[in-house]
């Protein structure tokens, strides 16, 4: 009778461990799917308040970059639906093959891309333009996640930890530079980064890439006139406000217009051409002149929010292989959202990279959903650590 006793026990407190768990796992999903819908209506927002006075300069039609960036929603929305419901664990098999079509498009497209701003990064398609590197940068987070994992017995062996780091990013990173694309470069090294150290590689293998990683940056930023002069424009922004540093004034004019509440939305001056690209890299000093500095801190709240949860869901993860690509995942829509709000604010130079989530952009938004799909693929399976 007692061993009944004991065994019924066992199997309520096993039943109210598993509740427990999957109630922790839904929360860690659910913040992340609020968090990106929040930026998402944000950004659809700021998108056609921003883009508005460019849409009928280009197309006779304010609402005609809206539009795109809402076709951008619902694909999205559909690859997210798709990757968080498909178990994680099948894009070990994927993984490879889409990092060798990633790299196969960045090598066609200096053969098809129409020359933009002196960077060609962009395949045609109906409709809109595809940039490959956003599919490379989770090609290079799941394929280095995937080789980190089949090698994590022999991480120990410098050899083994460098030639696939080296390979992976640097291949990418090759093609990267032909067009070239620093910034993203620069996210890409941050997420492989990421993916290596949630790995089981000695601390000084990830000490010394991450030397490296600075290093090489800082080589490839002296490495060219305009890249200079973009430094020349983050420094003494206000000594070249007629040249370099005039889209650094000018959002620091559209921030300082906002205040604290702002002038109200789709009441923003700047986006009648004094902000260049204001729908794309420089939307965050539209939302802070429309929404003032408590819809600023507002959206970097969100990401702070996404960066947390992320860092959770990567420890929560049930193997070190989904560990990594959620490491992967969460250091390359955060990082990335860092540069962006950095260069806007003047606090590092401008990239030109995209706000996940938020800034115009079709192709970019599909892609980060997706990968946002993953990254709540993985929350929804978590462990405790205690049971790994």
């Amino acid at each position: 009778m007692t061993s009944n006793v004991t065994s019924i026990s066992r199997v309520r407190a096993a039943a109210r461990d598993k509740a427990e768990m999957a109630m922790v796992n839904n929360r860690s999903a659910t913040s992340l799917l609020v968090v990106a819908v929040v930026l998402i209506v944000i950004g659809l927002g700021s998108t056609q308040s921003a883009s508005s006075v460019v849409g009928i300069d280009q197309a006779a039609d304010r609402f005609f970059f809206f539009k795109r960036q809402l076709i951008g929603v619902g694909l999205g929305t559909v690859a997210l639906l798709l990757t968080s419901r498909i178990d994680y664990r099948v894009y070990r098999k994927l993984a490879a093959p889409l990092l060798i079509v990633s790299v196969g498009m960045l090598i066609a497209v200096p053969y098809v891309s129409p020359t933009i701003g002196g960077a060609q990064r962009w395949i045609p398609l109906p409709g809109f333009n595809l940039q490959p590197s956003e599919l490379a940068k989770l090609g290079v987070i799941l394929t280095l996640a995937l080789v980190l994992d089949r090698k994590a017995k022999l991480l120990t062996r410098f050899w083994h930890f460098a030639v696939p780091v080296a390979v992976i990013v640097g291949s990418v990173g090759f093609l990267m530079m032909k067009q070239p694309d620093l910034g993203t470069l620069i996210v890409i090294a941050a997420a492989g980064l990421a993916v290596v150290m949630a790995s089981t590689a000695p601390f000084r293998y990830v000490l010394g890439l991450s030397s490296a990683a600075i290093g090489a940056a800082t080589m490839l930023a002296f490495s060219e006139t305009y890249r200079l002069r973009r430094l020349d424009g983050f420094l003494d922004p206000w000594g070249t406000a007629s040249d370099q540093g005039y889209q650094l004034v000018q959002g620091y004019y559209a921030l300082s217009n906002g205040g604290l509440f702002g002038v109200g939305l789709g009441a923003s001056r700047a986006r009648w051409f004094y902000l260049p690209n204001a729908h794309t890299d420089f939307i965050f000093a539209i939302i802070g002149e429309e929404t003032g500095l408590i819809g600023s801190m507002t959206v970097v709240g969100l990401f702070a929010v996404l960066a947390l949860a992320g860092w959770i869901v990567s420890f929560r993860a049930p193997d070190s292989f989904g560990r990594m690509v959620a490491a992967g995942i969460t250091v390359w829509l955060s990082f990335q959202a860092l540069v962006n709000i950095g260069g806007v604010l003047g606090l590092l130079p401008i990239t030109g990279i995209a706000l996940p989530f938020v800034s115009f952009g079709s192709a970019a938004l599909i892609v980060s959903m997706a990968a946002l799909g993953i990254l709540v693929n993985i929350a929804q399976q978590g462990v405790p650590a205690a049971k790994k």
